[in-house]
């Protein structure tokens, strides 16, 4: 019998105020538009909201991937979900098991947080297809597409 072990490959940390310039770059190797002022804000303004929560991952100390969440509440009988919002791994790293570090760490923070589900969106944009094999590897499964109209 073979078991396959995970092996940590980057030490996670909650981001700071101060990563907000590190965490920029990450967010624009993938085209996300944002400045280091504006991610400062964003950092400030969840720090002590319960409902979000952002990792960073470093390598050796060198920031190499980030993953931002989000808590949706629940409607009805649902129960509490939690959102992908952002998921980055450097280039350099990918195919280094930090991505699935990443999302293991979201699935954990999820469960503590009460959710029963994780979700992402966005990621039908021609750009970003090359993530579905990850996605489907990490247990994720496709569910339709969204209908958005720009007003």
């Amino acid at each position: 019998m073979t078991t396959y072990v995970l092996e940590k490959t980057a030490d996670l940390r909650v981001a700071a105020c101060s990563d907000a310039e590190v965490l920029t770059k990450l967010m624009r190797k993938l085209s996300y538009p944002t400045t280091p002022s504006v991610m400062r804000e964003q950092l400030e303004s969840r720090e002590q909201d319960p409902n979000y929560r952002t990792y960073l991952a470093e390598r050796n100390g060198k920031p190499v991937g980030m993953i931002a969440l989000r808590l949706i509440a629940a409607r009805g009988s649902e129960s509490k979900t939690a959102q992908i919002a952002g998921l980055i791994v450097d280039e350099d790293c990918r195919g280094c098991g930090i991505g699935r570090q990443l999302v293991r760490q979201a699935e954990e923070w999820a469960a503590e947080s009460g959710c029963r589900a994780l979700f992402l969106t966005g990621i039908n944009r021609e750009d970003r297809l090359g993530a579905h094999e990850f996605y489907r590897h990490a247990g994720f499964e496709k569910y339709g597409c969204r209908f958005i109209k720009s007003l």
